[in-house]
C-alpha cells in the first residue's frame, strides 16, 4: 500500500504527529493544550479523509487493471481458427514410396505383364523403361524407417537383377521392334541348354521382382506411407 507512505495524506499525518509531540513537550503551551489537541484532532480527521480518498482511487485503479488482465487472458485462452493448408507436405519416406509405386504400378505395365505371361515369351520395350528409371533414380536412396528400408532394398535388388538380365539375355525382336525376346539357342555359345538356363533364371528374377513389389506395397500401406493405389492424388 504505497499510498500510506507516498501520498500527501501520509505527509500531513507525519507533520501533525511531529507538531503534536513538540507542542505537548513545551511547558508554556500546556494551558492551551485542549485547543491544540482539538486542532490536532481536526487535522487528523482531515488526514484520515485524505487517506480514504487515496485508498479509493488506488482500489479503482486495481479493479481496472484486474478487469483488463481478465480480458486479455480470455483472448489468449480462446482457441483461434488455424488456417488449413490446401496441400499437406509429405514426409520423405511418403514421397519416395509414392514415387516408386507410381513408377512401377501393379495394375498395368511390367508387373502385370510378368504376372499374366506364364510362358515368359516377350517383354514390351515401353514397359521396361520404368524399370530402368527406377534402378537409376533410386540407386542411392534409403528410407528412414528400417522396415520400409528393408522392403525397398528387396525390391531394388530384384529390379536391378531383372534389369541386368534383360540387358544381358534378351534382344529386340526381329519381327517387332517394340518387344524384346530371349536370345535363341542358335545365337548362344552353348546353344539351347544355355537358352533354357537363361529363361529359367529370368522367370525366377521376374517372380522375385513381382513378389518384392507386392511386399513393398504392403509395407507402405501398413506404415501409412500411402493409401489406396496409384496414382495418388491426396
Amino acid at each position: 500500500m504505497d499510498f500510506l507512505t507516498n501520498s500527501p495524506a501520509a505527509v500531513t499525518f507525519a507533520v501533525l504527529t511531529v507538531l503534536g509531540i513538540v507542542a505537548f513537550a513545551i511547558p508554556a503551551l500546556h494551558p492551551a493544550a485542549w485547543i491544540i489537541g482539538l486542532v490536532l484532532c481536526l487535522a487528523v480527521i482531515v488526514a484520515l479523509l485524505m487517506f480514504h480518498g487515496e485508498w479509493r482511487r488506488s482500489q479503482r485503479q486495481i479493479d481496472a487493471l484486474r478487469q483488463q488482465l481478465s480480458t486479455e487472458r480470455g483472448r489468449m485462452d480462446t482457441p483461434g481458427l488455424t488456417p488449413v493448408e490446401d496441400t499437406i507436405e509429405l514426409l520423405p519416406d511418403e514421397r519416395r514410396a509414392r514415387r516408386i509405386l507410381e513408377l512401377i504400378p501393379d495394375s498395368g505395365g511390367l508387373v502385370q505383364s510378368l504376372r499374366l505371361d506364364a510362358t515368359f515369351g516377350t517383354l514390351a520395350v515401353d514397359e521396361l523403361k520404368p524399370l530402368y528409371t527406377f534402378c537409376e533414380e533410386f540407386k542411392k536412396t534409403s528410407f528412414d524407417n528400417p522396415r520400409s528400408h528393408t522392403a525397398f532394398m528387396n525390391l531394388y535388388r530384384a529390379a536391378e537383377g531383372l534389369s541386368l538380365w534383360v540387358k544381358d539375355e534378351t534382344q529386340v525382336s526381329d519381327e517387332d521392334s517394340t518387344t524384346r525376346e530371349i536370345r535363341p539357342g542358335d545365337a548362344r555359345n552353348e546353344g539351347w541348354r544355355e537358352y533354357t538356363e537363361a529363361r529359367s533364371r529370368g522367370e525366377r528374377l521376374s517372380d522375385e521382382f513381382v513378389s518384392s513389389r507386392w511386399e513393398f506395397n504392403q509395407t507402405a500401406l501398413e506404415l501409412g506411407l500411402v493409401s489406396g493405389t496409384p496414382p495418388f492424388t491426396d
